[in-house]
């Protein structure tokens, strides 16, 4: 093996490694508002909206007036929103977003359930709660993802 050969297998290296960061990197994200949801499902799911008018069609059933007038203080030019809908009820503020991942044209939003501090009482009652996360463009590939998935994890 050569010295050319070297510098092609550390440059194609190089290349993959970007390439796969790139492909599951995290992004950050900023908790807009949370609270229980107008909705009822039996199953955890995400949205995501790219503008103000997506985000209302696709999300107004399921806020309260309050999470909704709160969609319209987000510049949609500069962020993404994904709503976190799940029956979470009594359990919710146990539940924390642990990561968002960009996969190609798809987010995947990874929660995590902590435990309850011992010797604390808590309610059995399942109701929908949900998360409205703001995302920045900037830190998303494109074409910016038009779906998401979630997975919730134990701690």
């Amino acid at each position: 093996m050569g010295r050319g050969d070297l510098i092609r297998f550390a440059a194609a290296t190089a290349a993959a490694l970007t390439l796969c960061a790139s492909a599951g990197a995290a992004v950050p994200w900023r908790l807009l508002a949370d609270g229980p949801s107008g909705g009822g499902a039996a199953s955890t799911r995400a949205y995501v909206a790219l503008t103000h008018s997506s985000a209302i069609s696709q999300l107004s059933g399921e806020l309260n007036n309050a999470a909704t007038a709160r969609l319209a203080s987000v510049d949609f030019s500069r962020d993404v929103v994904v709503m976190v809908l799940g029956e979470f009820g009594c359990r919710d503020a146990l539940i924390d977003v642990a990561s968002i991942a960009q996969h190609g044209r798809t987010l995947a939003v990874s929660l995590v359930q902590r435990p309850p501090k011992p010797g604390t009482a808590q309610c059995m009652a399942i109701f929908e709660t949900y998360r409205l996360l703001v995302v920045p463009k900037s830190s998303l590939a494109r074409p910016y993802p038009t779906h998401a998935t979630v997975s919730l994890a134990r701690a």
